[in-house]
């Protein structure tokens, strides 16, 4: 016997329950466009804010400029609760904490971390990203810097600063904010990031090193006078707005001649270069010591008024007359040197008139009893 169809029932007219999964297909079909739509979205402000980064860091020469934009950038493409930026340091061997963000992470700056250590020390090794979101089961994880911060390490997203197969130093972020884990598109972000950024800071290390070499002494590696007069004016003008005397003392050696006559030039260059080690290691690193040209050397002592500066060249003298010369350079002869002085802002608040008041001060002393120290009358 035949079924009869139902008046106004179409052969194929969809059930109500196969209209309900096609209702259910389009709203998925819809939200997952709008989330493709949306990911797309994101990932394109993501490349235009690194192109911007690219263009950016590419016109910046001084490391220490580009580092703090590297790390205000990164910021905004994967925001974290504290980071750290660490640059291996000259020996290849430890990473040196440049810039570091975070609750109290002023004493990471005095810690140096060797190659391989920890998670940082890690990724410099080998050269590749990492992304811990639970640090308690990494073995790599060192408590002892949250100890010295009072940080609370729960995740840790780490990529290489590379550039031409070189590791520059490591990028490290900590704790993505809102609570979640960092996630593989942030790790891909970060590293895309680090190394558009990589070959910047190369070019700036690079920089930095041909400018430094240009204001360094070949013979001494004091600093040269060009250097001088650039420093010189910038003590003067913090001077006056701290309100400090700034001192200058010249001084030029005495018998020098007698030593390039008598054992040569190489000796003469050798004696130099002692000269320069006695005055560098008797004064305070924020002391300028420079070899202005010959056997003169200029010192700039910030925040040191005329008697100061009177004691600290008395030691120097008495220094450069009691070393003994038959031991470094290896010859038996005896220095002096003649001492020159002048104070900003008693003397003047111009670099160069400040080194010639201490340069005249000083060849009065040549010209008298040598083995002295005079300050500018």
């Amino acid at each position: 016997m035949k079924a009869t169809k139902k008046s106004g029932e179409s052969p194929s007219s969809p059930s109500p329950t196969e209209r309900r999964a096609a209702q259910r297909g389009a709203v998925a079909e819809h939200d997952e466009l709008e989330s493709l739509k949306e990911s797309f979205r994101i990932k394109s402000e993501q490349l235009r804010l690194l192109a911007e980064v690219v263009r950016t860091a590419n016109s910046m020469l001084e490391p220490e400029t580009l580092t703090a934009f590297i790390v205000e950038r990164v910021q905004v493409l994967v925001q974290s609760e504290a980071w750290s930026l660490l640059m291996m340091d000259e020996t290849g061997q430890s990473l040196v904490f440049t810039e570091a963000l975070g609750s109290n992470a002023k004493p990471l700056k005095e810690v140096n971390l060797k190659v391989g250590e920890g998670i940082a020390g890690m990724v410099a090794q080998t050269g590749r990203p990492m992304l811990i979101n639970d640090v308690r089961k990494s073995p790599l994880f060192n408590p002892q810097m949250d100890r010295m911060t009072g940080f609370k390490t729960h995740s840790v997203l780490c990529v290489p600063l590379r550039s031409r197969g070189k590791t520059l130093g490591v990028l490290e972020m900590m704790n993505k904010r809102g609570g979640s884990g960092f996630t593989e598109a942030d790790l891909e972000t970060t590293y895309m990031f680090a190394e558009m950024v990589g070959i910047a800071l190369e070019n700036a290390l690079t920089f930095q090193k041909i400018k430094l070499l240009s204001l360094v002494d070949d013979l001494t590696q004091l600093y040269n006078s060009r250097y001088l007069h650039q420093a010189l004016g910038v003590e003067i003008t913090r001077a006056k707005r701290y309100s400090y005397p700034v001192s200058v003392v010249f001084l030029d050696l005495d018998g020098f001649k007698s030593v390039n006559d008598r054992y040569g030039h190489l000796v003469g260059s050798q004696t130099l270069v002692v000269v320069g080690k006695i005055l560098k290691d008797l004064v305070r690193n924020v002391d300028i010591v420079a070899r202005y040209g010959g056997d003169e050397f200029t010192l700039i002592l910030p925040n040191t008024d005329l008697e100061a500066s009177v004691l600290v060249a008395e030691r120097l003298r008495k220094a450069i007359e009691k070393h003994d010369y038959r031991k470094t350079p290896g010859y038996d002869f005896v220095l002096s040197a003649s001492f020159g002085i002048a104070e900003s802002p008693r003397h003047g608040a111009e670099p160069d008139m400040l080194i010639q008041k201490a340069d005249q001060a000083m060849y009065r002393v040549k010209e008298s009893t040598k083995n002295a120290v005079a300050t500018f009358e």
